[in-house]
């Protein structure tokens, strides 16, 4: 009961959890049938629908892009508000942060989601639509939903993009949750890939140049081997510079790509080598000393 309980109170945070625990998830189907076929419903719509109870219980409120305009900080008792993935948050707690004074002012009174992760502050960067953008903004976002929720006050949703008119989510919103479970997901790839492929050593100045190297402790990873710096290339990512096993067997599949016995991960297609440096050091100049000559 104390489960169904926060099914009927608050649901997105029980499908969150869902989503994470598949004993959670089975329960959510079963709940899922209850509400759509169960007479309770009957029972409950004599005195208020379960979708007022759950606004009830949490304070929360629909609101549309109109009335949150008004919630901008420039009216008296009207906020400031935001709102963020759809989300709406009071914070008039700092009023002279989010307040018409204010040096954040141009997110208040309007969902400007976008805005928290591309720092673009003006009319066609404060909108709602994230679309298109990297798994690094996602989580950003997801972290300045997280810290919203633990800083500020939850007072309801705004229905359009994200929720709809009862406060339901959208086929776009389900769009956005599986953008940032595949920017978690990537997340963690790329932590399990750095331990297999630690970062270099990398140092700069005007007068030496740029140098990376190899050690047994890089990146922040400790092995027992120091591994030879090479260029690591992903689609969708930056380059960067990873030490790589040039020992044993490959760690990973080639991908179909030739390997060398012995040679680690050497002939990893995703690697390539610095060009002038000696393929078989620890160490390589990735660039000279500026010329300070005029």
């Amino acid at each position: 009961m104390g489960l169904y309980s926060s099914y009927i109170v608050a649901p997105d945070l029980f499908r969150s959890y869902a989503n994470e625990y598949h004993v959670i998830k089975y329960l959510e189907h079963f709940f899922d049938a209850v509400e759509a076929y169960s007479p309770f419903h009957e029972f409950i719509n004599d005195s208020a629908s379960s979708d007022d109870i759950a606004k009830s219980a949490l304070g929360a409120k629909i609101f549309t892009e109109e009335e949150l305009k008004e919630y901008d900080g420039s009216i008296a008792g009207k906020g400031p508000f935001l709102a963020i993935i759809g989300e709406v948050f009071d914070v008039s707690n700092k009023a002279e942060t989010y307040g018409p004074e204010g040096g954040y002012s141009f997110f208040s009174g309007k969902d400007g989601s976008r805005a928290f992760v591309t720092g673009e502050f003006n009319d066609a960067g404060l909108i709602d639509d994230i679309e298109g953008l990297s798994h690094q903004d996602y989580l950003g976002l997801q972290e300045w939903l997280e810290f919203y929720h633990k800083d500020y006050t939850f007072v309801g949703k705004l229905s359009g993009r994200f929720y709809d008119s009862k406060g339901d989510e959208t086929m776009y919103k389900n769009k956005v949750s599986a953008w940032i479970a595949a920017a978690v997901e990537d997340k963690d790839m790329q932590g399990a890939e750095q331990k297999m492929f630690p970062p270099c050593n990398s140092e700069w100045s005007a007068e030496k140049g740029h140098r990376v190297w190899c050690t047994k402790k890089s990146g922040g990873v400790e092995r027992n081997w120091p591994g030879r710096p090479r260029r690591l290339f992903y689609p969708g990512r930056r380059e960067r510079c990873a030490c790589v096993k040039d020992f044993g067997s490959a760690s990973t599949d080639m991908e179909g790509g030739p390997s060398v016995v012995g040679e680690g991960d050497l002939a990893n297609p995703h690697f390539k080598e610095y060009e002038g440096c000696n393929s078989k050091e620890t160490t390589c100049m990735v660039s000279g000393p500026e010329d300070t000559k005029n």
